[in-house]
């Protein structure tokens, strides 16, 4: 099942690169170059998880090295659906017919959804395992509520997850103040409930129909 699950979003990966690739060869520019950049951050999300869940099955949850990885993995958890806010690129530049873009666009966000929602279900079924159903279900919404806010800081402030790592002192400065008078920059709730919304509800979709049928906790 890993192995043809992989082989799928592979399959979803080179459809895209490949779209890219004969927009290259028509218009003769690299228009959108950081779209790869994005599927690219995409995947990494879900190779942590999949490091993180191995890891778990030999070693505490509480070791400095998987408590390294989650934070790893949920500061760049966001770009799996922050690929959606590509749209605002598709235009009628005169490069290209205007629905090969929102083809390219809509391939690209596939493959962002169908990563960021695995990962998250690896997480929350590691979740259950040691946790309740209910702390489980708060702790994934906690999850995409700032992961909702993660791609407001990247669409409007244009900070993004290697910033997290390489300057997490600016990008402290630079949301402190919606953080803490959130009421006055409305945009950022807007931002963040929307896709809090969207997210949380088809995550929902997911995990009812994928969860295991039977999930013990574990003390």
């Amino acid at each position: 099942m890993e192995k043809r699950y992989l082989q799928a979003l592979g399959l979803l990966s080179g459809l895209f690169a490949a779209l890219f690739g004969v927009r290259v060869v028509l218009t003769g520019t690299f228009h959108f170059w950081y779209l790869l950049w994005n599927l690219g951050l995409a995947w990494i999300s879900l190779v942590i998880i999949w490091i993180l869940t191995n890891r778990l099955k030999k070693s505490r949850w509480l070791s400095w090295q998987n408590v390294s990885l989650s934070a790893l993995w949920l500061i760049f958890l966001p770009n799996t659906w922050y690929v959606l806010t590509d749209f605002v690129h598709v235009s009628t530049n005169g490069e290209i017919n205007q629905l090969f873009d929102i083809v390219l666009m809509g391939v690209l966000t596939i493959c962002g959804f169908i990563l960021g929602f695995t990962s998250l279900y690896l997480m929350h079924k590691q979740l259950l395992k040691r946790l309740s159903g209910q702390a489980s279900g708060i702790a994934v919404a906690l999850i995409i509520l700032i992961s909702s806010f993660g791609i407001y800081i990247g669409r409007d402030l244009r900070w993004n997850s290697w910033d997290a790592v390489t300057n997490p002192s600016g990008i402290i400065i630079s949301v402190s103040d919606r953080v803490i008078d959130p009421f006055g920059h409305p945009r950022a709730i807007n931002m963040t409930g929307l896709f809090f919304v969207l997210i949380g509800v088809m995550y929902l979709a997911v995990w009812v129909f994928m969860r295991p049928e039977q999930s013990h906790s574990k003390k």
